[in-house]
């Protein structure tokens, strides 16, 4: 199951990912709140399939794009060696109330148990790196 699948007002998403998050993806930052809400953001060097006006040209002017999410997060939540956490494939299972993303390395792991995620915004920025 692709994750675009579980976002709630992705009509944008969709738009840019018709096929949905193909390549791996990076969660960049993790945020929780009181009653549950939570936030996170997926960083993807996936190139979109559509050209957004106002971020300029894809390889020139950016080269990664945020996807910042708001949710709901469950009590179950696991990060180890965070420190360490890069690019990599997300996976997600599907219960009857809620959904399990999770995503790990040779040294590291992440898993948020979620009821809910809501598309936020989405922001772009150059990954010199490559």
């Amino acid at each position: 199951m692709d994750i675009l699948e579980l976002i709630n007002t992705n009509v944008f998403l969709k738009r840019l990912f018709p096929n949905g998050l193909t390549e791996p993806v990076y969660i960049g930052q993790i945020g929780f709140d009181i009653e549950g809400r939570m936030s996170v953001n997926i960083h993807t060097k996936q190139k979109p399939a559509i050209e957004v006006a106002k971020w300029g040209n894809w390889g020139v002017d950016y080269n990664v794009i945020v996807i910042k999410l708001n949710g709901l997060c469950r009590d179950s939540a696991s990060l180890k060696n965070w420190k360490n956490a890069r690019y990599g494939k997300l996976t997600i299972v599907k219960n009857i109330e809620s959904f399990i993303i999770s995503q790990q390395g040779s040294n590291w792991s992440i898993e948020l148990e979620c009821d809910a995620l809501i598309f936020n915004e989405c922001s772009i920025y150059t990954d010199e790196a490559e």
